[in-house]
């Protein structure tokens, strides 16, 4: 029984080993009362564990790019009103490795009320 386990427990090792990480700086665009959509060029940090080949894709507007694992310059120039959510997956028909997404807010600055000292009657 111990033995069973220990087989399935090496067979399962190798995928959690793997791990991959996309990041996207920035990570949020504010827009103000006149923009309808954020244009902005982002950053995108994938780190993985091998070389092997994948593919940056944009949910909903479809595939930018293929690159190796080794490659950690990505820039994508975006311009939506709403969130972006990026995926990266393994080969152009692949299983998805790594998500990340750059948030879009509406940018409402508080308006402080000013009582000029009626508050003390």
């Amino acid at each position: 029984m111990n033995r069973t386990i220990l087989i399935l427990f090496l067979t399962l090792l190798p995928s959690l080993v793997m791990a991959a990480e996309l990041r996207v700086t920035p990570s949020m665009c504010a827009l103000d009362d006149e923009e309808r959509q954020c244009s902005v060029l982002v950053r995108l940090a994938f780190d993985a564990d091998d070389e092997a080949r994948y593919c940056l894709s944009i949910i909903g507007q479809g595939q930018v790019r293929c690159f190796w694992g080794d490659n950690d310059d990505l820039k994508v120039y975006v311009s939506s009103a709403d969130d972006i959510r990026f995926q990266v997956t393994a080969d152009e028909n692949g299983k998805d490795i790594a998500s990340a997404v750059l948030k879009v807010a509406q940018y409402q600055p508080k308006r402080h009320r000013r009582r000029y000292g009626w508050g003390l009657l």
